[in-house]
């Protein structure tokens, strides 16, 4: 969900962020930097691997404009080396036998009703495994050791995969190292593996046709140009420019949102900090219904709004509308973000930073908004920014 924000960071913010900051023991960084990768698939050279990666950097950079991301984001690439058309498909057939037999291993490991003793052999069996598949992949090994150089930093890492590139990454995050691993997240665009190491999203639109034609791989989950073909894409639906980031359609928007929510999740995870109560203005009164009218609360220190709940008793089961966020300083909107029904609430969750000020409330539904004279029941939760 994009923010309407479009100020640069408070000072004290942006400070935080510099690399090199030495934060004190409860603190954490607002905003950490995150490092965006391209893995190219079959058949690119190097100059055909950056053009995808600077197609993915603009594309991104314009749908990010204005969000707290804004300006956090630097783009590398992932290369995968091309040596010719046989050789790449050998390759990627070896590295999908090869994932898939990693991924057989590990599911035995995790398998909770073997005996203690055969699952320790079983997780040693997977690991050396893993260390096996790894070494058998020179390539992978360098962009192991880049992933690890950047999340050893403090950063996040993403790294966008297309058709075998999603070979390397599933690889890939074999290798990494555990103590970092929570910073590291695949978006997996066209893939032909059966699955995306971390479980991160993935997208192959139904017009790719080489993707659709293989058994093993992740079934097809998304109608991008509304018939069967894309005929700008001589590769049959799958080229990562022409058919998924072709501007105004389906699959360019689902895999940057992908691409942000990835983000976010991952800041999440690393912030080191359970999400608490920022705002809280239910009571135990008498509950009135219809509009309570302008609903100002303070959010006191810069944070990351994980949660907001409005009181709606007096909804009758209407559907969950969305809740924003209006700061009466800056006139700026955050949101709308959509809510979902949690008995009597409206639960939305923005996944978003605000920084601290005076806002307005704003329920998309406020006739049905349960309140007092004080205005309308709000519980806003998330993590503060120090």
């Amino acid at each position: 969900m994009k923010i309407r924000l479009i100020f640069t960071l408070l000072p004290f913010v942006t400070f935080l962020a510099l690399p090199g900051v030495v934060y004190g023991e409860g603190e954490q960084q607002c905003q950490p930097e995150t490092v965006v990768f391209f893995g190219n698939g079959v058949w690119n050279d190097v100059e055909d691997a950056n053009e995808s990666r600077r197609k993915l950097e603009k594309h991104l950079n314009t749908h990010i404009s204005g969000t707290n991301l804004d300006g956090t984001i630097t783009y590398k690439l992932a290369y995968n080396p091309s040596n010719g058309y046989l050789a790449d498909l050998l390759e990627t057939f070896e590295q999908d036998l090869q994932t898939n037999y990693s991924l057989f291993w590990n599911y035995l490991a995790n398998w909770d009703t073997m005996p203690d003793f055969l699952q320790d052999k079983i997780i040693e069996i997977a690991n050396e495994v893993d260390a096996a598949v790894v070494s058998a992949n020179p390539s992978v090994q360098e962009h192991i050791a880049l992933y690890n150089t950047y999340l050893s930093e403090g950063k996040m890492v993403v790294l966008v995969a297309h058709s075998q590139g999603n070979l390397y990454g599933n690889i890939a995050y074999l290798g990494i190292d555990p103590q970092y691993i929570d910073g590291f997240g695949i978006v997996s665009v066209a893939n032909p593996d059966g699955y995306v190491a971390g479980g991160g999203p993935y997208t192959t639109i139904d017009e790719d046709f080489i993707i659709g034609s293989i058994p093993s791989a992740l079934p097809q989950n998304l109608d991008n140009f509304f018939g069967p073909i894309n005929w700008g894409d001589v590769w049959g639906g799958h080229n990562f420019i022409k058919s998924y980031m072709a501007p105004g359609h389906n699959a360019e928007t689902k895999i940057l949102n992908d691409v942000v929510t990835m983000i976010n999740k991952l800041i999440t995870s690393n912030t080191g900090a359970e999400a608490t109560e920022i705002v809280h203005t239910y009571n135990l009164l008498g509950v009135v219904c219809g509009n309570p009218g302008t609903t100002l609360v303070t959010i006191p220190q810069d944070a990351y709004i994980t949660e907001i709940l409005t009181y709606h008793w007096c909804d009758e089961g209407q559907p969950a509308g969305t809740h924003a966020l209006y700061n009466t300083i800056s006139f700026l909107t955050y949101g709308p973000f959509p809510a979902t029904t949690n008995f009597r609430d409206w639960a939305s969750y923005p996944n978003a930073y605000v920084p601290a000020g005076s806002y307005e409330v704003i329920d998309s539904e406020p006739s049905t908004w349960s309140h007092t004279n004080g205005g309308g029941f709000v519980i806003i939760k998330g993590m503060v920014c120090y």
